[in-house]
């Protein structure tokens, strides 16, 4: 199994998606604002339409020609969906990171497997004085984007300069809930695509650095679509993106820029904090 990624958008060839078929078989954390909107409803995510909607995505990458693999199933786990979150692909190292809710510390054990199956691989563990989850992570055109804010620290954005010279390192600032905002990672608010794109949501940054405003053309997301996640896409490669379907606006705008957009319906998995770039840990694109 070869391990590269240094772009956002270049050809997928494989990925790990999130496992759906243990969710909630133990008691959840509470970890984030979108799981106390929902968990406790009447609209609470559903194990059988988390798997279906799961299975759909993995029916697209297959359709693609990408390698999918998935976590082995973890005990006394709430929920392994959140792949991106755990680990990051940058050059030729895998970086397992370090979270912040105790319920999901040891969920990277879930892919542990991959790593002996991998060619030459490089496995990095951040160390846990610090916080570093993958949402927060954006490695595109030279640049490694940190989100800093509910999750990842300064100190993250620090080892990624120290362990990674060859990028340029960026510090991006995320509202926080005291902001009246509610952005839990920064691929909640932006995410390149295509070749010179990427999906925005300015109201959840506390400032646009300038070395996102000089290298893409911003596409401007409302209050509402980043809500429901609208910014957390996934691009098969420079020219095809993973929408949800009821993005229609967003999939329009996408389209009007001549990408191909593969709506899938995914109601369920965002209940839990995130969409289809979460769900997605990709471990080689070309």
């Amino acid at each position: 199994m070869k391990l590269f990624a240094n772009s956002e958008t270049q050809p997928l060839k494989s990925v790990i998606v999130g496992y759906p078929d243990n969710f909630l078989q133990v008691e959840p954390e509470i970890i984030n604002e979108t799981m106390r909107n929902f968990y406790f409803g009447k609209n609470r995510p559903n194990r059988a339409t988390i798997q279906n909607q799961i299975g759909n995505l993995i029916d697209v990458l297959n359709e693609y020609d990408v390698d999918v693999y998935q976590p082995r199933p973890l005990r006394d786990v709430p929920d392994q969906l959140m792949t991106r979150d755990i680990g990051i692909t940058i050059g030729s190292t895998l970086v397992i990171t370090t979270m912040a809710a105790k319920s999901r510390q040891m969920e990277w054990r879930g892919i542990a497997y991959l790593f002996s199956e991998m060619d030459s691989p490089n496995i990095l563990f951040t160390p846990e004085e610090f916080v570093l989850e993958g949402g927060d992570v954006i490695v595109d055109k030279g640049y490694i984007f940190v989100g800093v804010g509910q999750r990842s620290t300064l100190e993250g954005v620090a080892y990624m300069q120290q362990m990674f010279p060859d990028f340029e390192v960026v510090a991006v600032p995320i509202k926080g809930l005291t902001e009246g905002e509610d952005v839990l990672h920064l691929d909640c608010s932006f995410v390149p695509v295509g070749d010179q794109y990427a999906l925005i949501y300015p109201g959840g940054l506390r400032e646009i650095p300038v070395q996102i405003r000089e290298t893409y053309d911003l596409i401007e997301v409302t209050r509402e679509e980043q809500q429901t996640l609208g910014t957390n896409v996934l691009s098969i490669n420079p020219e095809v993106v993973i929408s949800r379907r009821r993005s229609q606006r967003i999939n329009n705008e996408l389209r009007q820029r001549g990408l191909t957009v593969e709506e899938v319906a995914f109601t369920d998995p965002p209940k839990t904090g995130g969409s289809f770039r979460c769900c997605t840990l990709p471990l080689l694109r070309e």
